[in-house]
């Protein structure tokens, strides 16, 4: 189980990434990724795999908040804990199917993992 947790961490965070929402809204890295991955395609974990391949590069700036996401993802693990096992035990971890669970579930989630999900978003920002 705990594995699954930390495939779910890794998809949010790349789901985040993804999306744009990580390299459009976070101002720290955004920089970086121009630099670093401005020819890499999103989608599919690529940019978060170009920033990690660069990590030893990148600005003060983008490490701090990438540390700072990491830990806001570890807060979102141990207060969705619960919730991933009710409702999406049966999922395949991986290509972001347990975040979608999790989403599928969004009103059936306990309050704590609500929060921890919505202020690990904001913090991504």
């Amino acid at each position: 189980m705990k594995r699954a947790l930390v495939l779910v961490l890794a998809c949010f965070a790349i789901l985040m990434i993804s999306s744009g929402t990580f390299a459009q809204e976070a101002k720290p890295c955004a920089g970086d990724v121009a630099k670093f991955c401005g020819t890499v395609q999103p989608g599919e974990g690529r940019i978060a795999q170009c920033l990690r391949q660069n990590e030893a590069q990148l600005s003060p700036g983008c490490k701090v908040h990438l540390a700072q996401v990491k830990e806001a993802l570890k807060e979102v693990h141990q207060a969705c804990e619960d919730d991933i096992t009710i409702f999406c035990g049966g999922v395949l971890p991986g290509d972001g199917r347990i975040m979608q669970c999790l989403k599928a579930n969004k009103a059936h989630l306990s309050r704590k993992c609500k929060v921890k999900l919505f202020e690990a978003k904001q913090e991504m920002k």
